[in-house]
């Protein structure tokens, strides 16, 4: 964050309270309730259960208004949805038996928006559950609250999700449901004679009725229940009936057991812990309740690999396996060695196999909808509008990310994520030219990329691909990371948001809800010895505190953050990051985004290969530095002529320093407010040049964050990095501002 410190303020700009109606100043929220999950199962899988701090209502709560409740509508209709409302009484908000049953709370101030079954609905997924001549009251507790927690957004202080506000081309809504599931959405075509279109859920889930409004929220009427499915993202895929192929060589390389499992830390969620966390001047952080193990993976269609000359799958329907796995896996091998290179030939579970590592790379850890890979906030020529949904037809330039797939040190690699502006596609290693007198306006593809569909439809049906933990998507062309694609990715900068290396903050949901979020340590070790939340960020001191913050969790318009968010370490902290590999050997300049102020803190930063003996990279860093009329930054605005400004560049990286990229602007819905140029009082938004070094794929690379300040308030603020090739830094043509 980037305003002029205050005395008031911590982070250094005016926090302005959230609105509120009449209706929501005091309000009870089902997840503040739920405090912490524990796994219940039952007939059809898994559920997440959860228990509450507090589970009772209280009844100064309740809603006062003329208006109708929800629990009021789906009360006087007995004939539509005495079903449901059966279900909501008899589903508690926890496994204590005094907690109060979810009714109670949708009688309650609030903002909801539930995704309502009709009678009929429910009795048909009964029947499909339990059989003939069954009714509601047969389904036992845990099946109940799948029914229950699966249709339920808490919108929290946000108004509920009106159709307007929903995803129409298949990705999820910026909040989950009760359990932590994503909803997903699409809009669809009726090709009845009736015409017109409608949403469908979860790929499956047709709505009927849309935006019937309620005191305490919205409902939107189902024509079936809405039951993700319990089944985990690789036995999903052997379960779609165009993806045998992926679904043979996760077996055959073992990666269908590593990708399974617990979707879940289960000794986080067994230990107790406050709701809220405080930080002294600053709004409360949530303190996450669960520490969420799931994967996103990109699937070749069995059609895409025989396009390539991969054999079709042969499958037997009744051992449910593929039985010419070894011809498909010997039509792959020379593709794959020329890629992987021929390290333990013949040995798939290997992970230095080429099938295996074939395989890895097409699964990232972390959890996230089709919508969610890149985040549209504050780039260049952006208007999002509204920040709880901001407008998600028209983008300005194309916006990318990058993620690390599963694997070892050794094996993991870098995989980028392009939406592009014109066509809103999303594709997989794309490289583009760019015009940067322009606006940063693509000129040209140097490498057109992977495709990701957001949806898999064969013969008119939507396979479900909203797996327990985790995603996957179909792809339109094999994805391999040969040396064209390496080289590709190798000759550009790569910035990362630190929030994309962390897959748990993705599946948490926090680039998604956007909310402040604390992530605390065990109180104990696990198995491994490890405590901290994050298996990226290492060796934490017991005084590290790590924070999540997003310009639209209080409508912050001064914020100068790549994305809108920021990632904050408070406290006497040391810890370790660890950094995303590089696509091929070469020498890289490390930079880090900064945004001072005189809050903020001195840090010693390192860098090296191991994590417990990093060497000093320069002297601490001072992050209360102003950077105007500092000489030893040297930053000053840009003006009209372009040989000054461009020496003082040159200027600033004599000074370890560089001005902030161009792409990014302040978090004010404008989308040209230029932060390379904004000043807030005597400071603004530049890069930090850690240091230079010669760096090779294969490896892993640490940097180590210390804290020269012995003062329990002081802050290192995180951003984004990047990781820069001499090509680029000290290419032919100069590096662009972009």
């Amino acid at each position: 964050m980037s305003d002029s410190p205050t005395a008031s303020n911590i982070f250094c700009k005016e926090l302005t309270p959230p609105k509120t109606t009449a209706m929501n100043r005091i309000r009870i929220s089902i997840k503040t309730l739920l405090a912490s999950s524990l796994a219940l199962t039952f007939t059809c899988g898994l559920l997440l259960g959860t228990q509450s701090c507090s589970e009772s209502i209280n009844e100064g709560n309740f809603a006062i208004a003329k208006e109708q409740t929800i629990l009021d509508f789906l009360s006087a209709d007995t004939a539509q949805y005495s079903k449901i409302k059966y279900i909501f009484d008899n589903v508690r908000l926890g496994s204590k038996k005094e907690a109060s049953v979810l009714s109670s709370v949708l009688s309650a101030r609030g903002n909801y928006t539930v995704f309502i079954p009709t009678n009929a609905a429910v009795n048909k997924y009964v029947t499909s559950l339990l059989g003939a001549g069954k009714d509601v009251q047969d389904l036992n507790e845990e099946q109940k609250k799948l029914i229950a927690y699966s249709c339920i957004i808490d919108n929290g202080n946000e108004s509920a999700f009106e159709s307007p506000d929903f995803p129409t081309a298949g990705g999820a809504f910026s909040k989950s449901d009760l359990s932590d599931r994503s909803i997903t959405c699409e809009e669809k075509t009726d090709n009845s004679s009736t015409g017109g279109t409608y949403f469908l859920i979860n790929g499956k889930n047709k709505v009927l009725k849309t935006d019937v409004k309620l005191s305490n929220g919205l409902l939107h009427v189902m024509e079936s229940v809405i039951a993700p499915s319990n089944q985990q993202v690789p036995d999903l895929i052997k379960e779609t009936e165009n993806m045998r192929i992926m679904g043979a060589l996760l077996d055959a390389t073992g990666w269908s057991n590593k990708l399974s499992g617990m979707h879940y830390d289960l000794q986080y969620e067994n230990e107790e812990r406050e709701q809220v966390w405080n930080l002294a001047q600053v709004s409360p952080f949530n303190i996450a309740q669960h520490r969420y193990l799931c994967y996103t993976g990109f699937v070749e269609t069995d059609d895409v690999f025989q396009a390539a000359g991969i054999p079709a799958p042969v499958y037997d329907a009744v051992t449910k396996t593929v039985t010419n796995t070894a011809a498909i896996v010997s039509a792959l091998t020379a593709m794959c060695e020329a890629a992987y290179g021929t390290k333990a030939q013949g040995d798939l579970k290997n992970e230095d196999n080429a099938i295996n590592r074939f395989v890895a790379y097409h699964f990232l850890k972390g959890k996230l909808a089709h919508n969610q890979f890149v985040q549209h906030f504050n780039e260049w020529g952006y208007k999002y509008g509204d920040m709880k949904n901001p407008q998600h037809t028209t983008y300005s330039i194309d916006v990318w990310d990058y993620f690390v797939t599963v694997g070892s040190d050794k094996t993991r690699s870098l995989i980028k994520v392009t939406q592009d502006a014109a066509d809103r596609g999303l594709y997989l290693n794309r490289v583009c030219t760019y015009n940067v007198a322009d606006n940063y306006k693509q000129t040209g593809v140097v490498q057109r990329g992977v495709k990701v569909l957001p949806t898999n439809v064969l013969n008119g049906k939507t396979y479900d691909n909203n797996a327990k933990n985790g995603y996957f998507y179909p792809i339109d062309k094999i994805l391999i990371l040969d040396e064209t694609a390496r080289n590709a990715l190798g000759n550009e900068r790569i910035r990362f948001d630190l929030s994309t290396m962390l897959p748990e903050l993705l599946s948490y949901g926090c680039r998604t809800e956007r909310k402040y979020t604390y992530f605390p340590k065990l109180n104990s070790p696990r198995a491994d010895g490890t405590t901290g939340y994050f298996e990226n960020i290492l060796n934490e001191s017991e005084d590290t505190r790590l924070l999540y913050l997003h310009a639209a969790h209080y409508g912050g318009t001064g914020w100068r953050d790549y994305q809108g968010d920021e990632f904050m370490v408070a406290g006497v902290y040391d810890f370790v990051l660890r950094l995303p590999p590089v696509p091929r050997a070469d020498v890289y300049e490390i930079r880090m985004g900064m945004s001072n102020n005189s809050l903020r803190g001195m840090c010693q930063i390192y860098f090296g290969e191991n994590p417990r003996n990093l060497l000093p990279e320069g002297l601490p860093l001072d992050m209360r530095q102003p950077q105007s009329d500092n000489d030893n930054i040297g930053w000053f605005a840009d003006g009209k002529d372009a040989s000054i400004n461009s020496e003082n560049d040159k200027n600033m990286r004599n000074h370890g320093y560089m001005k902030c990229p161009r792409i990014f602007t302040a978090c004010d819905g404008k989308g040209d407010t230029d932060c390379r140029n904004y000043l807030i009082g005597p400071y603004a938004c530049i890069r930090r040049i850690v240091t230079t070094k010669y760096m090779e794929p294969g490896k892993t690379y640490y940097m180590r964050f210390k804290s020269a300040l012995d003062k329990s308030d002081s802050q290192f603020f995180s951003d984004y990095f990047e990781l820069v090739p001499k090509s680029v830094f000290n290419g032919t043509e100069p590096e662009d501002q972009w």
